[in-house]
């Protein structure tokens, strides 16, 4: 387990990343401590972002972000208002599981949701590489979850042969 002095610094965690074969590029930000921005690739390619933020010092941060591209926004519109508010619920019910957190923005029912942020928070006194690796699999499949969420409901006009998903990724937005 960490102790409260290696949290305040990136390099445990970076190396943790790394034993993972996700390496990390520091980014700063006002917000956290330390920023470390990692790539999961798989079949859907996931920007991800670990953090020690400013206002919970003892803590690490694992933090996705993504919103929808333009196709899933329009067929979002082209649903009937009773489908549209049972998108967002089955959405909320997604993803309100255990050891993860989200924040959806944009008006409930009403419009496609602008921003989607997976995240999970650890604290020193619990944190293993194990604990860590647990963690960024429960992130990553609560991502997953939302991604064939949208596909299914919304569909994936925009998909490359390869069949990447259209979905932008941009970490913590």
């Amino acid at each position: 387990m960490l102790t409260k002095d290696q949290v305040t610094s990136p390099a445990v965690m970076e190396g943790w990343l790394r034993d993972l074969s996700l390496p990390p590029v520091l980014r700063q930000d006002g917000m956290n401590n330390w920023n470390l921005e990692f790539t999961v690739t798989g079949s859907n390619t996931l920007v991800m972002n670990l953090v020690n933020p400013k206002s919970i010092p003892r803590a690490v941060m694992l933090v996705c972000g993504m919103s929808p591209v333009a196709a899933h926004v329009t067929a979002f519109q082209a649903l009937s208002a009773a489908d549209r508010g049972e998108f967002w619920r089955d959405l909320r019910t997604l993803l309100s599981r255990e050891f993860v957190e989200f924040q959806l923005e944009g008006t409930p029912g009403v419009e496609c949701p602008k921003v989607l942020r997976i995240s999970a928070v650890r604290f020193d006194d619990g944190l293993t590489l194990d604990s860590f690796s647990s963690t960024l699999s429960s992130v990553c499949k609560a991502c997953g979850d939302a991604i064939v969420l949208f596909t299914e409901r919304l569909g994936d006009p925009n998909a490359p042969a390869g069949g990447e998903f259209a979905f932008r990724k941009s970490a913590t937005q």
